[in-house]
């Protein structure tokens, strides 16, 4: 299995994304909670402010992107998230035009229908679980619609852009990983069928009151176990080398756009400065570092 690192700005030969319907999940945990390693530099409304800005950000690059059908965001706090999200969905101008008594409702964005949102169940909380419950998601519509394409991206990488996307969805290899700037983490990943199905292989019988026995398919482990998600320390080589256990090609790929995350101080210097002029609007004290 080929395991391949395209250095930081390297273009990679090839043309458009390759065929096939694309869903992104984006797990969201909550508006309080992440972030703590920059507690002491933000206050928590500064933190919340910053997880909603880069949400915000994530989000909109993958509906701006060409290939991705839809995205799904697993999240244990919706309202938020919505909050969160509402540039997204809500035309302002609309809004602010209703609000002077026209229509008396704000108008939804062209996105509006292709962005859903989640509970992650209380029973299946971490990281990983909440990319399975995207990946079930997206998985529902296949028998009438065709497999997917399955792109996982972290919520907080300030400095993706459309064409990052495009790269990633060009790649011809099963899965793809997106390392963060030290290579050791996963901060995009794409899966292609059946690497992208959801673990479970048990299928409803015809009566509904039973369950088939799994059947392996390629691309699965033994007793038909799909890709099993390793996000957390050393994800990348975890993602690799889950897909060897499956006998599926990997690719690590490396861009400025997917490289940089948000975790730190150190991350914050490491942005390119268009980067962080625009979290720097909503997150003064960020900003302020710079001054």
């Amino acid at each position: 299995m080929d395991d391949l690192v395209v250095p930081d700005g390297a273009a990679r030969p090839g043309g458009p994304a390759r065929p096939g319907r694309v869903v992104a999940v984006v797990p969201l945990r909550d508006g309080s909670s992440g972030k703590s390693r920059l507690a002491h530099v933000l206050d928590p409304a500064s933190r919340s402010r910053l997880i909603a800005v880069l949400a915000r950000h994530v989000v909109g690059t993958l509906l701006a992107s060409d290939g991705v059908e839809r995205v799904v965001v697993v999240t244990s706090d919706p309202r938020f998230t919505w909050r969160a999200l509402r540039d997204v969905v809500v035309d302002e101008s609309a809004a602010a035009t209703d609000a002077a008594g026209t229509d008396g409702l704000p108008l939804l964005t062209d996105d509006a229908d292709r962005l859903r949102i989640v509970l992650q169940p209380a029973d299946r909380p971490g990281l990983d679980a909440a990319v399975d419950v995207g990946r079930e998601i997206a998985a529902q519509d296949e028998s009438t619609e065709g497999p997917v394409r399955l792109l996982v991206a972290h919520a907080d990488l300030p400095a993706l852009t459309p064409a990052d996307v495009a790269a990633l969805l060009a790649e011809d290899a099963p899965v793809v990983v997106a390392t963060d700037r030290r290579g050791a983490g996963t901060n995009l990943l794409v899966l292609d069928p059946p690497a992208s199905a959801p673990s479970s292989t048990g299928l409803p019988s015809q009566s509904g009151s039973e369950r088939q026995e799994p059947r392996a398919r390629p691309g699965r482990g033994h007793g038909g176990e799909g890709f099993r998600f390793r996000f957390g320390v050393g994800s990348r080589a975890a993602h690799v080398a889950e897909a060897e256990r499956l006998g599926l090609r990997a690719v690590v790929v490396r861009r400025p756009g997917t490289a940089v995350d948000l975790d730190t101080v150190e991350d914050w210097d490491e942005l390119p400065a268009d980067a962080r002029a625009v979290v720097g609007l909503h997150v003064p004290a960020l900003r302020d570092r710079d001054a």
